[in-house]
């Protein structure tokens, strides 16, 4: 039996006697770490509290029953996860603004591969061929290549020069020299600016909505948070229905997901009842 130690009135104490320091000042009034710490504790705390011990129970049963995550199943997530942005530019580019990195996104993934087999094995779940022509068949209008449009980027910080970059390209300038050169996006200096074929819905919204409504070599500028984004279309390509053969792994393994997310309350809440789970009081004054 495992033992696992929690006490929201002792991370309290910890944060209370913490090194503490000035975060900012209101008409000469100061606003401390710690007081910014107490309150999310009391806030979040016992949520963040229970989401830990079930991590902690969760790669303790995996280490139990001897579950890890390969490096070739990190990889093929990986590479299906950065299908969905069309290009590994537009992924990285994204990945950037949302402030994260490929190496986070592993660790996730690794961390999902585990959670996955360890449900997967204590409740014996599977996906029967039925089951995937069964799925096919209800779901096939929405299975499929989506429609996509070949775009091409640079990011500036000012509407002028957004302008004098569309008047040079206009005048044949060489769209991937200037993304080099002049583009804030990280697309820019690592592939020039070309997102490659990007499915519809996912670009931000205000891009997305131009970028489908542009014609092949239309070049528009177009204002966001970050900046002004300079988009140039090269090509669309229409959208195309799937057949089985093409989607049914993919299919099989979005059953299984779901027959895990399914299972999962219910195994988490074995494991909890077979934990020794003790609450730590707080230190004496």
């Amino acid at each position: 039996m495992k033992l696992i130690f929690a006490s929201l009135p002792l991370l309290l104490a910890v944060a209370a006697s913490a090194a503490d320091r000035e975060l900012v000042r209101v008409n000469g009034t100061p606003i401390r770490e710690s007081e910014v710490v107490e309150r999310l504790l009391k806030r979040y705390g016992q949520q963040t509290v229970n989401e830990m011990i079930d991590d902690l129970l969760l790669r303790q049963a995996a280490v139990d029953r001897g579950i890890t995550a390969d490096d070739a199943e990190i990889e093929r997530r990986l590479a299906k996860l950065q299908a969905q942005f069309g290009s590994r530019e537009l992924f990285l580019s994204q990945l950037e603004q949302a402030g994260s990195s490929l190496s986070k996104v592993k660790e996730q993934l690794a961390e999902e591969i585990v959670r996955e087999r360890l449900v997967i094995q204590a409740e014996n779940l599977s996906v029967t061929d039925a089951e995937v022509r069964k799925a096919f068949e209800e779901r096939k209008a929405k299975l499929g290549r989506q429609e996509a449009v070949h775009l091409r980027h640079i990011l500036v910080a000012t509407e002028p020069e957004a302008e004098k970059i569309v008047a040079q390209l206009k005048a044949g300038a060489d769209f991937t020299k200037l993304a080099r050169e002049k583009s804030l996006a990280a697309s820019g200096k690592s592939a020039g600016g070309d997102y490659g074929f990007v499915p519809h819905g996912m670009l931000p919204a205000e891009i997305d909505t131009v970028a489908f409504a542009m014609k092949p070599g239309e070049i528009r500028i177009v204002p966001g948070e970050r900046g002004f984004h300079i988009l140039q279309v090269l090509a669309r390509r229409p959208a195309q229905p799937a057949t089985f053969d093409q989607v049914k792994d993919d299919l099989r393994a979005t059953l299984l997901s779901e027959k895990i997310k399914a299972a999962a309350p219910e195994y988490m809440t074995s494991l909890r009842a077979k934990a020794n789970i003790k609450t730590v009081p707080p230190p004496a004054p």
